[in-house]
């Protein structure tokens, strides 16, 4: 058996273990939306790998059908890389109609083909024969680009979401999570490793006519390698697909009042929390309004819905403005420093910019309205 014929094994093999993954992930864990997200990714993974080793000439004559259909796939990879990052990071975070956005190359590309699609078998083998038109080689080309500009874009946007991850935990990343980040770090190096060997050889396509090895078979055995690698990680390291971090307790302000309500927003893993939940749990678990730049950007990015519907959720739900919501989980904060002790080493504007005001007139504000006191006379209980 030649050297070829084995490689081509060997693909085909990684091709059947990807689909076998896909049902693995799909059902490992009920409810778990990272799951069924890579699910998709390694079906899509293993559709392209056999369509690498069986795709030829004669094949695409005897199944003209097929031909342009394989390559939209590959517009699907680094969109799921992404939402796979996301959502396993935010497993409430489910905004339907944002993911959508990240398949609206994919699905341009379907309508651009269309044209071809739509001919019957007859036609696009005449056309075969004839070869391609300019407007067909256009749009492959300007597919290729895509992907290789989807590559840049999604895996920055990733390493981004895991890096804000880290941030807004700080030291309260336990060892469990730390495995499971640096699990997606490798994943997403992994993949970019794989774009950056499929980049080199449509680069060296277009610019050179013979190319003395075919760096797509490195590519797609690179797809075959990380299958593996991933379904032994199923059997050896089941937290990396069954990560939760489980329900908080969150803090919910009435600024009407002055008051501060602690409300349990524990849910189970069978109940789905509400937006006004999400956002609670985000304040109260990662606290980004320790960070004096924090913009409603932070919870849209944070909880993964929207910001219309954020503004919402705390304008009409927890009836706040949105400097107000922040302001007092700062003014909690505050109240915590000093009661720990805080004020006897440090001056109140200290304390406050360790809670996250950037001023002393917001500070002093923000503090009389949510307490019905000033700084000044809150720190003097301490003092005595």
């Amino acid at each position: 058996m030649e050297v070829s014929q084995i490689f081509k094994l060997i693909l085909l093999f990684g091709g059947v273990v990807s689909i076998l993954m896909a049902v693995l992930l799909w059902f490992y864990v009920e409810n778990f939306s990272a799951n069924r997200v890579l699910a998709v990714l390694t079906f899509v993974w293993g559709i392209t790998v056999f369509a690498f080793v069986i795709q030829s000439k004669a094949f695409f004559f005897k199944y003209p059908h097929l031909f342009g259909l394989f390559t939209s796939l590959n517009l699907l990879f680094f969109p799921l890389v992404f939402i796979y990052v996301k959502t396993f990071l935010n497993r409430e975070a489910r905004n339907y109609r944002t993911i959508i956005i990240h398949f609206i190359p994919f699905l341009i590309y379907l309508i651009a083909i269309a044209p071809f699609v739509l001919n019957s078998a007859e036609t696009k083998i005449e056309i075969f024969e004839a070869g391609l038109p300019s407007w067909l080689k256009t749009v492959l080309k300007v597919t290729d680009v895509i992907i290789i500009l989807q590559g840049i874009f999604y895996t920055v946007i990733s390493v981004r979401i895991i890096h804000r991850y880290q941030f807004f935990r700080g030291n309260r990343v336990s060892h469990n999570e730390q495995s499971i980040i640096s699990w997606l770090k490798q994943f997403v190096i992994i993949n970019v490793v794989l774009w950056a060997i499929g980049t080199t050889s449509v680069f060296l396509e277009l610019v050179i006519t013979t190319i003395p090895f075919d760096l797509f078979k490195l590519y797609y055995l690179g797809i075959t390698i990380l299958t593996f690698w991933m379904g032994i990680l199923t059997i050896k390291r089941t937290q990396f697909f069954t990560f939760d971090t489980g329900g908080k307790f969150t803090l919910k302000v009435n600024t009407n009042h002055g008051e501060q309500k602690i409300k349990n927003l524990q849910a189970s893993d069978e109940q789905e929390k509400t937006g006004e939940q999400l956002i609670l749990d985000f304040m109260e678990g990662e606290k980004p309004y320790l960070k004096s730049d924090m913009t409603i950007h932070d919870i849209v990015e944070g909880t993964g819905l929207n910001k219309i519907k954020v503004s919402e959720l705390i304008n009409d739900e927890l009836r706040q403005s949105f400097y107000d919501f922040v302001s007092g989980y700062r003014t909690k904060e505050v109240i915590r420093l000093i009661g720990e002790g805080k004020i006897k080493d440090y001056t109140l504007i200290h304390i406050s910019e360790m809670a996250g005001f950037n001023s002393k007139a917001t500070f002093y504000r923000a503090f009389k309205k949510h307490t019905g006191k000033t700084p000044n006379e809150y720190a003097g209980l301490f003092k005595i």
